[in-house]
């Protein structure tokens, strides 16, 4: 509970920055209070949030930036919080630098960039994404971060991007020197892009021979993650996410997970094909994605679920 005092000051639209620093930095900067910074985040503005960012980054001291990301993510399930990130009046550019200080951030902290746009900054809405890849100059200038973005867009942002981006040669030329792992990363994650990318090295002149082994070499992660998006389709169509997330595991749909099981026992890669469908969030929580990986990896328990009908045969 937030005490009168605290309220009042609030109330009466004391400096939301000085009042963070206060709190943050001040107050046992190691240890600040969450009750005591709730409240900023909680009561804050659309145009106080947009005053507060620029004031945390204006002032250009790191340990008040840690601290104001430490925070927003902490509070970024707030949806007046994701609706001022979204909104049009909160500046592209200063969206710009909240990521940079955040991509930093987590990179200290061992956390990778599919991971901060998957978890962290999840609530970026479309128009959002679009508008960071085509116009935000430091996304722009970092490719990885760029290329990890445009796997979140759909074929229609695809469409969009590539239609207004002037230099497909050279887009095509940094493509392909990505590292196998990056590589092999975006096609996990979205193949449709792959796929989108591999068809302009067709009709586009770089000013390089793609071989035939740079596209041999990648056709049958495409095959694979082909086929699991369509399964993936099947699982959404026939799976109550909200009826099943709070249910104790053994009250859970067993025809649901045998079919997760039995498609992942049939792709080339079982282990890749469990990461691809918990980045796709097809899982209810970490125990479901443990189940399932021990089930296809683990030969003691290679004949659980293959009594239960799969979700095809419904």
């Amino acid at each position: 509970m937030v005490n009168q005092m605290e309220t009042e000051i609030i109330d009466k639209d004391f400096n939301r920055y000085q009042l963070f620093y206060i709190e943050a930095i001040m107050n046992d900067s190691s240890f600040p209070q969450i009750n005591k910074i709730r409240p900023i985040f909680e009561n804050i503005t659309l145009p106080d949030f947009v005053d507060l960012v620029d004031k945390v980054f204006s002032a250009e001291d790191y340990e008040v930036s840690q601290q104001f990301v430490y925070f927003l993510m902490l509070f970024r399930d707030m949806e007046h919080i994701q609706h001022y990130l979204n909104s049009a009046e909160f500046p592209l550019d200063k969206l710009e630098r909240l990521i940079i200080f955040t991509f930093g951030y987590c990179s200290m902290h061992d956390h990778s960039i599919d991971r901060v746009l998957d978890e962290i900054l999840f609530f970026l809405d479309n128009g959002r994404l679009l508008d960071l890849a085509l116009n935000s100059s430091f996304v722009n200038n970092d490719k990885l971060i760029l290329f990890m973005i445009l796997t979140k867009f759909n074929i229609e942002m695809l469409n969009t991007y590539f239609s207004k981006i002037k230099d497909i040669p050279k887009f095509i030329n940094f493509f392909i020197k990505l590292p196998d792992e990056v590589l092999r990363s975006i096609i996990s994650r979205n193949y449709h892009l792959f796929q989108y990318i591999m068809l302009m090295m067709a009709e586009v002149d770089t000013g390089q021979s793609l071989s035939a082994e740079f596209i041999n070499r990648y056709s049958l992660d495409l095959q694979q993650f082909g086929k699991l998006s369509d399964i993936l389709k099947q699982y959404r169509a026939r799976t109550d996410f909200e009826k099943e997330k709070d249910l104790p595991f053994h009250q859970r749909d067993m025809q649901r997970l045998s079919f997760l099981v039995n498609m992942v026992r049939e792709l080339p890669d079982p282990v890749k094909a469990v990461e691809y469908f918990a980045g796709e969030r097809v899982f209810m929580d970490d125990m479901e994605r443990n189940v399932v990986l021990a089930v296809v990896t683990d030969p003691l328990l290679k004949n659980i679920f293959r009594n239960y009908d799969i979700m095809t045969a419904v």
